[in-house]
C-alpha cells in the first residue's frame, strides 16, 4: 500500500524529472538570436519619449508607468511611485549596449544624445533618495543610478545609492528580521492599516542589491545584514515547499509572528502570481551573487525551474499560474524571469536557462506591434477580483516590461551571443 508521504515522495520525483525533461527539449529545440532584441527600432521607441523632456529647463517630475488599456500611450506617475526609476534605467541600459560597441548593434541615437537623456531622466529621481516611505526605493534608484556609477564613475550617483540605503534600512524591523514594504492595504474586503500589521511583499526581493551594493563600496556591514536577514525571512515564509510562492506574509510587528500569508495581486491566496515568482528567482539570484550562500542560489535555481514549468510551450507566461487557462497574459512576468534566468547562467555557467528564455522572448516579441509608446505589449498590472475596477488593468505596455526586455539583451551580448 502507498502511503500519503510515499506518494508525496514519487510525485515530487515525477514532477522534478518532467522539469528536466523540458528544460532539455527547450535548450534543443530553441536558439538565441539577439538579432530582434538589439533592432534599431527599440532605440527608436524609447527615444521618441525619452526626447519630450530633452528641452525642458525642470527635471521630469512624472515617469513612463503603462500604456493606458485600449491606447498604445504611456500614462505617468510621479518619482515617488514603484515603477519610477524603469525609463531612466532603460535610458541607461541602452547607453551601455553602445558602449560594448559590438557588431549587430545599431543605434539611430548617439552615445552622447543617450548620456544626456539618461542623466535627464534620472535627475528627477534623485529626491527619492530620501524618502523613507517605501521599500521599492532599490527599484527606483539601482537602474540607473547603478549604472550610472558603475560606466560613468560617478560620486554623485555612488552617493545617491547611499543615502537611498540609509532610507530603506530605517524600515527594518529586527524582531521580524525584514523590512517593511507597504504602510499598509486596504480593498473591498480587507484592512491592514494598523502599524502592527508589518507586510512582506515578495517583489522586495528586487530591492536588495541596493543594500548589497552599497555595503560592497562603502565597507557598511550593516546593509549587507539587513538584506540577508530579509532574504532569509522570505525564503523562510514566503516559499512554499515546491517552489512556489506566497505575494505577501503579514507578520506581526511586535513579536515577529505571522498572522497571515496572502494575495493582493494574484487569483487566489494559494494561488502564485506569476511576476511574485519572477522576482523571486531574480531576487534571489541577486542576494546569491553578493553572498555566495548556497542557500539563496538553490531558491533560485528551483523558482526558476518551476517557472519554466508553469509556462506554455509556445512561452506564453499568464499573469497567475494556477488560474483557468487560457487567460491574460503577463509579458512583464517573462521578462523578469529571463533576465533573472541569465544572471543565473552568468553566475553558474553549469545552470542552463537559454532554451527558456529563446521562448520567452519570441513570444513577447512576436506578439507585440512596436507601434505605440512601449516595446513589447500584453503585460498584466493587477487583475485581483478585489482589486477594483479601476486597478484592474491586463493587456497593456508597461515600462519595467521593456527594462527587463532590455537588461536580457545586453546580458546576451556580456555572454558572447
Amino acid at each position: 500500500m502507498i502511503t500519503a508521504a510515499l506518494w508525496t515522495v514519487i510525485h515530487q520525483s515525477i514532477k522534478r524529472q518532467r522539469q528536466e525533461e523540458r528544460r532539455q527539449q527547450q535548450q534543443q529545440s530553441k536558439t538565441v538570436s539577439v538579432k530582434g532584441v538589439l533592432a534599431p527600432d527599440i532605440f527608436s521607441t524609447v527615444w521618441k519619449v525619452a526626447a519630450k523632456a530633452l528641452n525642458a529647463d525642470e527635471p521630469p517630475t512624472e515617469f513612463p508607468y503603462f500604456t493606458a488599456p485600449g491606447t498604445n500611450t504611456y500614462v505617468y506617475e510621479p518619482a515617488s511611485h514603484w515603477t519610477s526609476g524603469f525609463f531612466a534605467g532603460t535610458l541607461w541600459a541602452l547607453y551601455e549596449r553602445v558602449l560594448k560597441d559590438r557588431e549587430g548593434v545599431e543605434s539611430p541615437i548617439t552615445k552622447e544624445q543617450l548620456l544626456e537623456a539618461a542623466r535627464k531622466w534620472e535627475s528627477g529621481l534623485v529626491q527619492q533618495q530620501g524618502n523613507t516611505e517605501m521599500h521599492n526605493l532599490g527599484l527606483v534608484m539601482m537602474p540607473a543610478f547603478r549604472r550610472d556609477h558603475a560606466l560613468t564613475g560617478s560620486q554623485e550617483a555612488l552617493d545617491a545609492i547611499v543615502q537611498t540605503a540609509e532610507s530603506l534600512a530605517t524600515r527594518y524591523n529586527d524582531k521580524v528580521k525584514a523590512i517593511r514594504s507597504r504602510n499598509d492595504e486596504v480593498c473591498a474586503k480587507y484592512g491592514f492599516d494598523d502599524q502592527e500589521y508589518f507586510l512582506v511583499d515578495i517583489d522586495s526581493m528586487m530591492n536588495l542589491e541596493l543594500l548589497y551594493y552599497a555595503a560592497e563600496k562603502t565597507g557598511n556591514k550593516k546593509f549587507a545584514d539587513i538584506a540577508t536577514n530579509h532574504a532569509e525571512t522570505v525564503l523562510g515564509q514566503h516559499i512554499r515547499p515546491d517552489f512556489s510562492t506566497f505575494h505577501l506574509v503579514i507578520y506581526n510587528a511586535q513579536t515577529g509572528g505571522i498572522k497571515r500569508k496572502m494575495t493582493f495581486q494574484g487569483y487566489t491566496d494559494q494561488s502564485t502570481w506569476s511576476r511574485g515568482e519572477a522576482f523571486v528567482l531574480y531576487g534571489f539570484a541577486i542576494a546569491y551573487k553578493y553572498t555566495k550562500d548556497q542557500r539563496f542560489l538553490a531558491v533560485s535555481k528551483k523558482a526558476a525551474d518551476y517557472f519554466v514549468m508553469q509556462t506554455e510551450d509556445d512561452g506564453t507566461v499568464y499573469w497567475d499560474f494556477d488560474i483557468q487557462r487560457p487567460t491574460h497574459w503577463d509579458v512583464s512576468a517573462a521578462m523578469i524571469a529571463g533576465s533573472g534566468m541569465l544572471l543565473l547562467q552568468q553566475l553558474e555557467p553549469a545552470i542552463k536557462f537559454l532554451g527558456c528564455v529563446a521562448l520567452l522572448l519570441n513570444r513577447a516579441m512576436n506578439s507585440s506591434s512596436k507601434e505605440g509608446d512601449t516595446i513589447l505589449e500584453h503585460s498584466t498590472l493587477n487583475n485581483h477580483a478585489l482589486a477594483g475596477k479601476t486597478k484592474r488593468i491586463t493587456d497593456v505596455g508597461v515600462v519595467y516590461a521593456d527594462y527587463y526586455f532590455i537588461e536580457i539583451g545586453n546580458r546576451l551580448l556580456d555572454m558572447g551571443f
